[in-house]
């Protein structure tokens, strides 16, 4: 019997040693990460109403959204359900944009806004609070100066900012007085509470938007303008039906006064030092409205400066700055509402980086995305539309809605990285800089080389330019000089990146077209385009020269005139991925220059009276096809002469039947390098299938460390009371998930030091303590300009690892110094009265012991009278014993 549970348990255990390895291997292999993304596929598709998007959530008829679910109330519900969970986003933000035009229009009609007064004093009309709480019910912050609070500008200049917020805050009484002043120089008379010109009514034409919130702050600006006296037409347009009007009218036309703007900013902006240029002056956008700008002379100059860059330290910078922060609230071409919280919603079982500025609107994203502890499975995203305009390489659309399915398809050189705004390389491997002394940079990336010289000279083969007369390239002329060399490896890759149609990438996807944007901006040429003037000027005006170094591995030798105060930045304006093959290109450069009906760009089109190309759908995949043909047929190379040590005809041929057997598979010419490829396009039910790239470079876990943003909690420890003329210590604890936050990576802690009003009395940086810590030390000089009351310590701490400043108001009080030395007195008056109660208490034990004690003595000394009382009669009885004893011997 024992023999037989011997044999059985041998049994088992080889049993168990046989099967064991492979369970564990195929568990292994199911969470293993696969080349390309972590899911098979992505089905995008519309849904415009908010409610029902919170319900096909909840129901899992939807796994994501794409847009802001930005209704407060729908957000409550998202809060409270169990099976949803989001992440906020910081990047939209709101304003009022004025036609700054007039004083009147064509019209004769009288135009307000083009008073810089009163656009200035629109700043004391608008309760900024009220549309934080009642409009966005908390989901916002109050906003003045076009910098977003959430990210570091703002953080760096939040001083003077702080001012200007205090300064500017709602006065409506202030701000009607200063309207009312302006309205009569400029002629007009207020009957029984309204506002004429020339015996007409005033009237605000208010192009308010109707997709969002900006409805209800149309209606509640109107309804202020109106309180003011204004007759205000409210015309309620969509962003399609908005767009003709206000940015691409003349504003002299006087078809609006104001119009609600909102902008987003796709990646956190670490540096707004263009925003003045971009916001207030022509330097913005080549459209109307932007040209009818007119700065005050000082702001242009400051604005021109930061544009260009035309300072040489970090402090000549921040000057510049912060000179510039007044004149955007005395000119007001625009004003600033609100920073929006953004929440962007998924099922509680995905899995996804979101952007701290743009949520979804980053590659990041696609590259991310799984369902938890899974390989593999369909995800739905929604979007508020899907499919708007026309997709092509060279000028297709240019709408969010588009580009966050082309972000699952193309591959960039780099990816912004979600929490820092840093470039994250993506398609290349490192970068080395040589950089003229003279500029102003630094670099804080360990895949970035910086050095600096005194001269940065290009070498006379670099290529320079491409002649459009003699069709041949152009070497850069001696004594030609950069700012900056860039030198970018990017491996390995040729002959080993596979396109989605199967093409291996060749040194011809990276230079075969580069005779192409120049031939754009050629008037006699067939693929001359107006609109692609302003890039290529930029372009132009940066670009200094390149060299091949090698090709395996690749290395290219970019100069560029382009600098930035980030090094990063520098590098990655050089740096370039070939994400669209040469032949899917050229088919639409066959397509343009033989006058076949379409054109890349729709400014182009439109004047040609043409088809706006699009590779995925409507008249233009017919033409294109026909253009395939006939390349295929020809063997057709783009810019023979120059493309051809770089392609030969079999290859050409090659390359076209590829893109051939793609678009009789997938009826489309969408063809890229990204993680996932364009399956199935639908523009009836607006709806897109994209499917795993299993032949992408890269697993799937690649991007995995960035799950969550490490934003530092702060926690303000603040003495009990501070007195005037007194040293004060605040020390700022700094945490992430319940640990100290390294001091190493903390980028700095400011403080500024608020009275009840809001305004800025002390300000300055923390010194570093123990790790986690940070101390802000007031010496007495700084104490004793305080007056008692209440006050608050805002402290802002930028971390290194996430470029959103951690924000934190903590009040405190001050005292008077007599309070205070009153206090100490008593202070001091109760530990004497404890100490002399203490020693009364000591003193009373003490006679109560000596009491006792004297009792005790005088019981002893009783004791020790009735003892000798006893000895005595003791020795009495013993000496009469002795005495009759001898008497008796004696008788």
């Amino acid at each position: 019997m024992k023999t037989r549970k011997i044999a059985v348990l041998l049994i088992m255990l080889f049993v168990v040693a046989t099967v064991l390895p492979f369970v564990s291997y195929n568990v292994a292999a199911e969470e293993e990460a696969p080349k390309g993304p972590w899911v098979d596929e992505i089905v995008f598709f519309a849904e415009q109403e908010p409610a029902k998007v919170v319900d096909m959530l909840e129901k899992g008829d939807m796994h994501l959204y794409l847009i802001d679910v930005s209704d407060p109330d729908l957000f409550q519900k998202v809060k409270a359900s169990p099976n949803l969970k989001y992440k906020y986003a910081f990047g939209l933000f709101n304003e009022l944009t004025f036609n700054p035009v007039g004083p009147t229009f064509k019209n004769g009609e009288l135009n307000p806004f083009s008073n810089p007064r009163i656009r200035e004093a629109m700043n004391y009309i608008i309760d900024r609070n009220y549309i934080v709480d009642e409009i966005f019910k908390g989901l916002a912050k109050p906003k003045w100066v076009s910098f977003i609070s959430a990210f570091p500008e703002y953080g760096r200049l939040a001083d003077v900012i702080k001012l200007l917020e205090a300064k500017y805050s709602y006065n409506f009484e202030k701000g009607k007085e200063i309207i009312y002043e302006e309205m009569s120089k400029m002629g007009a008379t207020l009957k029984e509470g309204k506002w004429y010109y020339n015996d007409k009514p005033v009237v605000i034409r208010f192009l308010i938007r109707i997709e969002d919130q900006r409805k209800q702050i149309g209606d509640y600006v109107a309804g202020q303008l109106e309180k003011l006296g204004f007759t205000v037409e409210r015309m309620y347009k969509s962003s399609r039906e908005a767009s003709p009007i206000w940015l691409f009218g003349n504003p002299a036309e006087g078809q609006w006064n104001v119009y609600t703007g909102g902008w987003i900013s796709t990646v956190i902006s670490r540096d707004d030092s263009g925003d003045y240029g971009f916001f207030y002056t022509n330097l913005g956008f080549p459209v109307p409205l932007w040209q009818a700008y007119k700065p005050d002379p000082v702001f242009y100059e400051i604005a021109l400066k930061l544009w260009n860059g035309e300072w040489k330290t970090w402090e000549e910078r921040m000057e510049l700055m912060r000179k510039g922060i007044a004149y955007e609230l005395k000119d007001s071409v625009r004003i600033w509402l609100v920073d929006q919280i953004s929440p962007f919603v998924s099922r509680k079982e995905i899995e996804v980086a979101v952007d701290l500025s743009s949520g979804f609107n980053n590659p990041i994203w696609a590259r991310t995305i799984r369902f938890a502890g899974k390989v593999g499975g369909t995800i739905k995203a929604a979007n508020r539309e899907v499919l708007v305009d026309p997709w092509n390489p060279v000028a297709g659309s240019n709408w969010v809605y588009d580009s966050v399915v082309q972000q699952t398809l193309n591959d960039p050189d780099y990816i912004s990285n979600p929490y820092t705004g840093l470039p994250m390389p993506n398609r290349f491997e490192s970068v080395s800089m040589v950089v003229e002394k003279s500029v102003y940079t630094r670099a804080s990336s360990d895949w970035l080389k910086l050095e600096f010289v005194d001269k940065v000279e290009v070498p006379t083969d670099a290529w320079y330019a491409w002649n459009y007369t003699t069709k041949k390239l152009e070497t850069a002329p001696p004594g030609t000089y950069a700012k900056a060399k860039i030198v970018v490896n990017y491996g390995d890759i040729l002959g080993k990146v596979k396109y989605h149609d199967g093409s291996v990438m060749t040194l011809a996807d990276w230079f075969a077209l580069w005779p192409f944007g120049q031939e754009r901006v050629n008037p006699d040429s067939p693929l001359y385009d107006e609109s692609a003037l302003p890039g290529y000027r930029n372009w132009r005006q940066n670009f200094r020269g390149l060299r091949i170094v090698s090709e395996h591995p690749l290395v290219v030798e970019y100069y560029t005139n382009y600098t930035n105060q980030e090094a990063e930045f520098m590098a990655v304006w050089a740096t370039g991925w070939p994400n669209i093959p040469w032949h899917v290109t050229a088919i639409g450069i066959y397509a343009e220059e033989h006058g076949m009906g379409v054109a890349f760009s729709a400014d182009k089109a439109d004047k040609i009276k043409a088809e706006w190309m699009n590779y995925i759908g409507g008249p233009s995949l017919k033409i294109l096809e026909k253009a395939l043909d006939e390349c295929l047929t020809n063997g057709y190379i783009p810019f023979k002469e120059w493309a051809s040590k770089y392609i030969t005809t079999e290859e050409a041929k090659a390359r076209y039947q590829n893109l051939k057997n793609w678009y009789q598979a997938h009826g489309h010419f969408w063809v890229g390098t990204g993680p996932f490829y364009l399956d199935t396009v639908n523009f009836q039910a607006h709806q897109v299938v994209v499917k795993a790239f299993r032949d992408y470079t890269f697993k799937a876990d690649r991007w995995a460390w960035l799950s969550e943003p490490p934003i530092p909690e702060s926690l303000v420890e603040v003495p009990d009371n501070v007195v005037p003329g007194l040293d004060a210590t605040f020390n700022v604890k700094l945490s992430f998930k319940g640990k100290p936050y390294p001091n190493d990576r903390i980028e700095f802690v400011k403080y500024l030091l608020l009275d009840s009003a809001g305004n800025v009395l002390l300000s300055g940086e923390a010194t570093p303590g123990e790790t986690g810590t940070w101390v802000v030390k007031l010496n007495s000089t700084q104490t004793a300009k305080l007056s008692p009351g209440t006050y608050k310590i805002m402290t802002i701490a930028l971390s290194k690892d996430a470029a959103m400043p951690s924000t934190k108001e903590t009040p405190f009080t001050v005292i008077p110094q007599i309070s205070y030395f009153q206090a100490l007195v008593s202070e001091t008056q109760s530990q004497i009265n404890a100490k002399v109660s203490t020693l009364e208490t000591t003193l009373a034990q003490t006679q109560s012991k000596l009491s006792s004690l004297e009792g005790s003595l005088a019981g002893l000394q009783s004791t020790l009278y009735g003892a000798l009382g006893l000895s005595l009669v003791a020795l009495l009885v013993a000496v009469y014993a002795i005495f009759a004893g001898k008497k008796k011997t004696e008788s």
